[in-house]
Protein backbone atom coordinates (compact mmCIF):
# COMPACT_ATOMS: atom_id res chain seq x y z
CA UNK A 1 0.00 0.00 0.00
CA UNK A 2 1.34 3.46 -0.95
CA UNK A 3 2.63 5.58 1.92
CA UNK A 4 1.40 9.14 2.27
CA UNK A 5 4.15 11.77 2.07
CA UNK A 6 3.67 15.00 3.99
CA UNK A 7 2.54 18.07 2.03
CA UNK A 8 6.05 19.48 2.40
CA UNK A 9 7.68 16.33 1.02
CA UNK A 10 5.17 16.16 -1.82
CA UNK A 11 5.95 19.77 -2.76
CA UNK A 12 9.69 19.08 -2.64
CA UNK A 13 9.27 16.02 -4.86
CA UNK A 14 7.36 18.15 -7.38
CA UNK A 15 10.05 20.82 -7.27
CA UNK A 16 12.92 18.38 -7.80
CA UNK A 17 11.07 16.51 -10.54
CA UNK A 18 10.48 19.88 -12.20
CA UNK A 19 14.19 20.70 -12.09
CA UNK A 20 14.98 17.30 -13.61
CA UNK A 21 12.50 18.06 -16.40
CA UNK A 22 14.17 21.47 -16.86
CA UNK A 23 17.57 19.78 -17.24
CA UNK A 24 16.15 17.44 -19.88
CA UNK A 25 14.41 20.36 -21.61
CA UNK A 26 17.71 22.25 -21.73
CA UNK A 27 19.34 19.34 -23.56
CA UNK A 28 16.40 19.13 -25.96
CA UNK A 29 16.62 22.86 -26.67
CA UNK A 30 20.35 22.59 -27.33
CA UNK A 31 19.53 19.89 -29.89
CA UNK A 32 17.19 22.31 -31.67
CA UNK A 33 13.89 20.76 -30.58
CA UNK A 34 10.84 23.05 -30.22
CA UNK A 35 10.18 22.74 -26.49
CA UNK A 36 7.52 25.05 -25.07
CA UNK A 37 7.20 24.18 -21.38
CA UNK A 38 7.67 21.85 -18.43
CA UNK A 39 5.28 20.59 -15.75
CA UNK A 40 5.58 18.59 -12.54
CA UNK A 41 3.47 17.56 -9.57
CA UNK A 42 4.03 15.63 -6.39
CA UNK A 43 2.12 12.58 -5.14
CA UNK A 44 -1.61 13.19 -4.76
CA UNK A 45 -5.00 11.50 -4.73
CA UNK A 46 -7.58 12.10 -7.44
CA UNK A 47 -11.28 12.71 -6.84
CA UNK A 48 -11.86 8.95 -6.58
CA UNK A 49 -9.20 8.62 -3.90
CA UNK A 50 -6.71 6.84 -6.15
CA UNK A 51 -3.07 7.47 -5.23
CA UNK A 52 -0.97 9.00 -8.03
CA UNK A 53 2.81 9.21 -7.78
CA UNK A 54 5.16 12.07 -8.61
CA UNK A 55 5.33 12.95 -12.31
CA UNK A 56 6.66 15.54 -14.74
CA UNK A 57 6.26 16.45 -18.38
CA UNK A 58 7.71 18.39 -21.30
CA UNK A 59 5.57 19.95 -24.02
CA UNK A 60 6.35 20.85 -27.63
CA UNK A 61 4.98 23.29 -30.20
CA UNK A 62 1.73 22.44 -31.95
CA UNK A 63 3.64 22.16 -35.23
CA UNK A 64 5.78 19.40 -33.71
CA UNK A 65 2.65 17.66 -32.43
CA UNK A 66 0.99 17.92 -35.84
CA UNK A 67 3.92 16.10 -37.41
CA UNK A 68 3.54 13.25 -34.93
CA UNK A 69 -0.12 12.29 -34.98
CA UNK A 70 -1.92 15.58 -35.40
CA UNK A 71 -3.28 15.51 -31.85
CA UNK A 72 -1.39 15.49 -28.57
CA UNK A 73 2.29 14.61 -28.33
CA UNK A 74 4.78 15.14 -25.52
CA UNK A 75 7.20 13.67 -23.01
CA UNK A 76 5.95 12.33 -19.69
CA UNK A 77 8.02 11.22 -16.71
CA UNK A 78 6.45 8.87 -14.17
CA UNK A 79 8.07 8.36 -10.78
CA UNK A 80 7.66 4.61 -11.23
CA UNK A 81 8.50 4.03 -14.91
CA UNK A 82 10.67 6.91 -16.13
CA UNK A 83 10.17 8.74 -19.42
CA UNK A 84 7.80 7.97 -22.24
CA UNK A 85 6.87 9.79 -25.43
CA UNK A 86 3.13 9.72 -26.05
CA UNK A 87 1.06 10.55 -29.12
CA UNK A 88 -2.65 10.73 -29.84
CA UNK A 89 -4.42 11.31 -33.14
CA UNK A 90 -6.99 14.06 -33.71
CA UNK A 91 -9.93 11.76 -33.00
CA UNK A 92 -8.51 10.27 -29.81
CA UNK A 93 -7.19 12.64 -27.17
CA UNK A 94 -6.28 9.67 -24.98
CA UNK A 95 -2.91 8.02 -25.38
CA UNK A 96 -3.01 6.07 -28.61
CA UNK A 97 0.72 5.54 -28.88
CA UNK A 98 3.32 5.39 -26.11
CA UNK A 99 7.01 4.55 -26.48
CA UNK A 100 9.30 3.93 -23.51
CA UNK A 101 13.10 4.26 -23.92
CA UNK A 102 13.82 1.64 -21.25
CA UNK A 103 16.77 3.66 -19.97
CA UNK A 104 15.98 3.57 -16.26
CA UNK A 105 14.03 5.78 -13.91
CA UNK A 106 16.30 8.85 -14.21
CA UNK A 107 18.26 8.62 -17.46
CA UNK A 108 20.71 11.41 -18.26
CA UNK A 109 19.17 14.24 -20.32
CA UNK A 110 21.31 13.37 -23.35
CA UNK A 111 19.81 9.86 -23.41
CA UNK A 112 16.28 11.29 -23.38
CA UNK A 113 17.25 13.61 -26.24
CA UNK A 114 18.68 10.69 -28.23
CA UNK A 115 15.44 8.79 -27.67
CA UNK A 116 13.35 11.70 -28.99
CA UNK A 117 15.62 11.94 -32.05
CA UNK A 118 15.17 8.21 -32.66
CA UNK A 119 11.41 8.60 -32.33
CA UNK A 120 11.37 11.39 -34.91
CA UNK A 121 13.15 9.13 -37.39
CA UNK A 122 11.17 5.96 -36.64
CA UNK A 123 8.20 6.40 -34.27
CA UNK A 124 7.31 2.71 -34.23
CA UNK A 125 10.87 1.50 -33.79
CA UNK A 126 12.07 3.82 -31.04
CA UNK A 127 12.11 2.28 -27.58
CA UNK A 128 9.40 -0.16 -26.57
CA UNK A 129 5.64 -0.14 -26.18
CA UNK A 130 5.93 -2.04 -22.90
CA UNK A 131 5.88 0.07 -19.75
CA UNK A 132 8.76 -0.74 -17.38
CA UNK A 133 8.61 -0.61 -13.60
CA UNK A 134 11.60 0.69 -11.65
CA UNK A 135 9.93 1.67 -8.37
CA UNK A 136 6.71 1.01 -6.45
CA UNK A 137 4.25 3.86 -6.00
CA UNK A 138 4.79 5.77 -2.78
CA UNK A 139 7.89 3.81 -1.83
CA UNK A 140 11.53 4.89 -1.30
CA UNK A 141 10.69 8.59 -1.41
CA UNK A 142 13.88 9.71 0.45
CA UNK A 143 15.95 7.73 -2.06
CA UNK A 144 14.11 9.33 -4.96
CA UNK A 145 14.66 12.79 -3.49
CA UNK A 146 18.39 12.08 -3.24
CA UNK A 147 18.48 10.77 -6.82
CA UNK A 148 16.86 13.96 -8.10
CA UNK A 149 19.21 16.24 -6.13
CA UNK A 150 21.95 16.40 -8.82
CA UNK A 151 19.48 18.16 -11.13
CA UNK A 152 18.80 21.02 -8.73
CA UNK A 153 20.09 24.38 -10.05
CA UNK A 154 23.62 25.52 -9.28
CA UNK A 155 22.18 28.95 -8.36
CA UNK A 156 19.11 28.13 -6.28
CA UNK A 157 18.63 31.73 -5.16
CA UNK A 158 18.00 32.68 -8.83
CA UNK A 159 16.07 29.64 -9.97
CA UNK A 160 14.33 28.20 -6.92
CA UNK A 161 11.28 27.32 -9.00
CA UNK A 162 11.62 25.06 -12.06
CA UNK A 163 9.35 27.25 -14.19
CA UNK A 164 11.61 30.28 -13.66
CA UNK A 165 14.65 28.21 -14.54
CA UNK A 166 12.97 26.90 -17.71
CA UNK A 167 11.86 30.38 -18.79
CA UNK A 168 15.48 31.54 -18.63
CA UNK A 169 16.73 28.45 -20.50
CA UNK A 170 14.02 28.89 -23.14
CA UNK A 171 14.84 32.56 -23.71
CA UNK A 172 18.58 31.98 -23.97
CA UNK A 173 18.15 28.98 -26.30
CA UNK A 174 16.07 30.94 -28.80
CA UNK A 175 18.29 34.01 -28.62
CA UNK A 176 21.22 31.73 -29.41
CA UNK A 177 19.35 30.19 -32.36
CA UNK A 178 18.60 33.64 -33.75
CA UNK A 179 22.19 34.78 -33.23
CA UNK A 180 23.65 31.71 -34.94
CA UNK A 181 21.23 32.08 -37.87
CA UNK A 182 22.15 35.74 -38.36
CA UNK A 183 25.93 35.31 -38.22
CA UNK A 184 25.96 32.42 -40.71
CA UNK A 185 26.05 35.03 -43.47
CA UNK A 186 29.23 34.14 -45.36
CA UNK A 187 27.61 31.70 -47.78
CA UNK A 188 24.00 32.76 -47.37
CA UNK A 189 22.53 34.21 -50.56
CA UNK A 190 19.79 36.80 -50.48
CA UNK A 191 16.42 35.14 -50.67
CA UNK A 192 13.55 36.24 -52.87
CA UNK A 193 10.66 35.54 -50.55
CA UNK A 194 7.60 37.39 -51.75
CA UNK A 195 5.31 38.56 -48.96
CA UNK A 196 2.12 40.53 -49.14
CA UNK A 197 2.30 43.75 -47.17
CA UNK A 198 -0.26 42.34 -44.75
CA UNK A 199 1.86 39.23 -44.17
CA UNK A 200 4.93 41.33 -43.38
CA UNK A 201 2.87 43.53 -41.07
CA UNK A 202 1.55 40.44 -39.29
CA UNK A 203 5.12 39.20 -38.80
CA UNK A 204 6.17 42.57 -37.37
CA UNK A 205 3.18 42.49 -35.01
CA UNK A 206 4.27 39.05 -33.78
CA UNK A 207 7.85 40.27 -33.23
CA UNK A 208 6.49 43.28 -31.34
CA UNK A 209 4.38 40.98 -29.19
CA UNK A 210 7.42 38.80 -28.47
CA UNK A 211 9.38 41.93 -27.55
CA UNK A 212 6.67 43.09 -25.16
CA UNK A 213 6.59 39.65 -23.52
CA UNK A 214 10.35 39.13 -23.30
CA UNK A 215 12.59 42.09 -24.09
CA UNK A 216 15.41 41.21 -26.48
CA UNK A 217 17.78 43.47 -28.41
CA UNK A 218 18.04 40.94 -31.23
CA UNK A 219 14.26 40.71 -31.55
CA UNK A 220 13.89 44.48 -31.57
CA UNK A 221 16.63 45.02 -34.15
CA UNK A 222 15.37 42.24 -36.41
CA UNK A 223 11.91 43.83 -36.46
CA UNK A 224 13.46 47.23 -37.24
CA UNK A 225 15.55 45.75 -40.06
CA UNK A 226 12.59 44.00 -41.67
CA UNK A 227 10.39 47.05 -41.34
CA UNK A 228 13.00 49.39 -42.88
CA UNK A 229 13.65 46.94 -45.72
CA UNK A 230 9.99 46.59 -46.74
CA UNK A 231 9.35 47.66 -50.33
CA UNK A 232 13.01 48.38 -50.98
CA UNK A 233 15.39 46.66 -53.43
CA UNK A 234 17.48 43.63 -52.34
CA UNK A 235 20.45 45.93 -51.70
CA UNK A 236 18.60 47.23 -48.67
CA UNK A 237 19.65 44.07 -46.88
CA UNK A 238 23.18 45.50 -46.82
CA UNK A 239 22.00 48.84 -45.49
CA UNK A 240 19.63 47.73 -42.76
CA UNK A 241 21.48 45.12 -40.75
CA UNK A 242 21.40 46.20 -37.13
CA UNK A 243 20.40 42.74 -35.95
CA UNK A 244 23.23 41.16 -37.91
CA UNK A 245 25.78 43.52 -36.36
CA UNK A 246 24.40 42.88 -32.88
CA UNK A 247 24.56 39.11 -33.39
CA UNK A 248 28.13 39.37 -34.67
CA UNK A 249 29.08 41.49 -31.65
CA UNK A 250 27.63 38.86 -29.30
CA UNK A 251 29.47 36.09 -31.16
CA UNK A 252 32.80 37.84 -30.67
CA UNK A 253 32.16 38.78 -27.04
CA UNK A 254 34.04 36.59 -24.50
Amino acid sequence: MASEPSPQMSAELARRAGHYAAAVAECLLEAGLPVTGIQSCGPWRDKDGEYLDVEAGISFTQAFQDRHGGGDCGLHWAGTSGWCLYTADEEDRYLSGVRWPGAGLLPEPRLVTAFVDAFRLDPGGAGSGEQPSYRQEGQDIPTLLDSLAPYLPAQPYLFEEPQIRFADLHRRAYEDRVRRALVSRASDPLTHLHLRQGELTALLHMLEYAESSNSSALNRLLAADLGARAGRPPEAAETYKGALQEADHRRQAP
